[in-house]
């Protein structure tokens, strides 16, 4: 009989740290416990790690916080990789055999190990995906028992800046944890809210973020194409806290509460005001506009990366993420690009979860993590729970309470006591040995000096 598997997964967002544990039942299902998040905005920007002290801090606190509060000691975790350099590279392979023979798995090997050395300027290749094979003059997806003597493997790597994977390592490290597994968040946040049928058919899925765009796009269930772009909804906020001069809190309010990617026409804007602090009041006419330029902006460089394949995504282009809540989102899609087939999945398309944790429903911010710990097999947390106050900040191995407990059947042996130190008694001084007296040698010229300035005193007194 199995037993239950505490499941922890870490994620680099836009400018914080954010975890979540879970617990992977016998049967598959998942039980969500934890979650935690430490913002470093001064560590990470757009996913990358710039600061690694401050990261392994952020790092070391969401995990002590998790530790802490369901009594147990965390040494794995999984790690979502994600980040504005992540991107897919296409790269094809030739190979001419020597005579024609039957296509098998050792030559499809041999294109897959070429492939994997194909050198990028201060990059590494992540993971590929296999497009097609080319043998002859017919394109397939399974070449394998094809008579042929020449054969072209056509990838598509996915690559990110060489520190990237680097930089994550060495946080892990300084924070005590070892990585089971590095995941390509974009990847696994398309098999979670895309079904088979949307990636079989062809889509696009867009994940508007904070300060970044992901675009992931799926054709007869391959992916065809990743990019990250460094734009998001924090570019809008940073417009309207400098336009206006306000602080960046009330910027992100003002885009919630009045946001809007698309305005009408035939809106009547005009003698609108809103209210700002300081008893301030700014036209609501051009603080739309602000919105607006920016939402533009974003939504023409997803349509860059979409456009060679709009005719191919018969299921369309799915929003989802945190900035995909702007109100007129899908309109102002449609009326700049004249793409009708636009949606917004703001829920996971299976929810094969429980949890008693307050998860927002009209959100998909966490829904990357909820698909890592779906992924995530193996047990990231010790067999002996800890006590609550006895975590080492420093992530040393837990300290053991002296008297010997038993937990989930393993019973946790006493250190040997140890003696108590005892302030030992005051001993009575030995007197100090005397210091042998000097022999006393004549005066010296000084002291002859000296009694004669004394003399002359007590004649000069005399005859006074």
């Amino acid at each position: 009989m199995g037993v239950d598997k505490n499941i922890v997964v870490i994620e680099l967002g836009s400018s914080s740290v954010r975890a979540m544990m879970g617990q992977k039942k016998p049967d598959g299902s998942l039980q969500i416990v934890g979650f935690e998040k430490e913002y470093a905005p001064d560590s990470i920007h757009k996913g990358v790690v710039y600061n690694i002290d401050k990261t392994v801090q952020a790092i070391a606190a969401v995990i002590k916080r998790l530790e802490e509060r369901h009594k147990v000691f965390i040494n794995k975790v999984y790690v979502g990789v994600t980040g504005q350099s992540l991107r897919t590279v296409g790269n094809i392979v030739k190979r001419q055999l020597d005579v024609k023979v039957a296509i098998n798995e050792e030559i499809m090997d041999a294109l897959k190990d070429e492939n994997r050395m194909q050198p990028y300027p201060n990059a590494e290749i992540l993971d590929f995906i296999p497009q097609e094979y080319r043998v002859g003059s017919h394109l397939t997806t399974d070449p394998v028992g094809i008579m042929a003597d020449h054969i072209e493997g056509c990838y598509k790597n996915i690559v990110a800046r060489r520190t990237l994977c680097e930089n994550l390592r060495r946080c892990l490290e300084g924070a005590k944890l070892e990585p089971y597994d590095f995941f390509i968040s974009p990847l696994l946040l398309s098999s979670y809210l895309l079904t088979d049928p949307e990636k079989r058919s062809g889509c696009a899925l867009v994940d508007f973020g904070a300060e970044t765009t992901t675009v992931t796009i799926y054709e007869k269930n391959i992916l065809r194409h990743l990019v990250v772009i460094p734009l998001g909804g924090d570019n809008i906020t940073t417009d309207i806290a400098t336009l206006f001069h306000i602080e960046r809190e009330e910027a992100e309010m003002l885009k919630r509460t009045h946001g809007s990617a698309y305005t009408d026409e035939s809106e009547d804007l005009e003698q609108q005001m809103v209210n700002i602090s300081n008893d301030r009041q700014i036209d609501k006419k051009r603080l739309l506009s602000i919105i607006e330029a920016r939402q533009q902006e974003i939504l023409e460089n997803v349509w860059e990366q979409v456009k060679n394949y709009s005719d191919r995504l018969l299921s369309g282009i799915i929003f989802t993420g945190g900035a995909a809540n702007m109100r007129q989102l899908e309109t102002a899609f449609v009326k700049y690009h004249h793409f009708d087939k636009v949606k917004t999945r703001l829920m996971p398309a299976v929810a094969e979860f429980s949890t008693n944790l307050r998860l927002d429903p009209q959100t998909t911010t966490l829904a990357t993590l909820i698909a890592m710990l779906r992924r995530g097999d193996e047990a990231c947390t010790s067999e002996r729970p800890i006590e609550p106050g006895l975590f080492d900040p420093a992530r040393e191995e837990p300290v053991i309470p002296i008297t010997s407990t038993k937990e989930e059947g393993v019973v946790m042996q006493p250190k040997p006591e140890q003696p108590e130190e005892t302030t030992p008694p005051e001993q009575p001084e030995e007197p100090k040995p005397e210091k042998p007296k000097k022999e006393k040698k004549g005066p010296g010229a000084f002291s002859k000096v000296g009694a004669w300035f004394k003399n002359l005193a007590n004649d000069l007194v005399e005859e006074k």
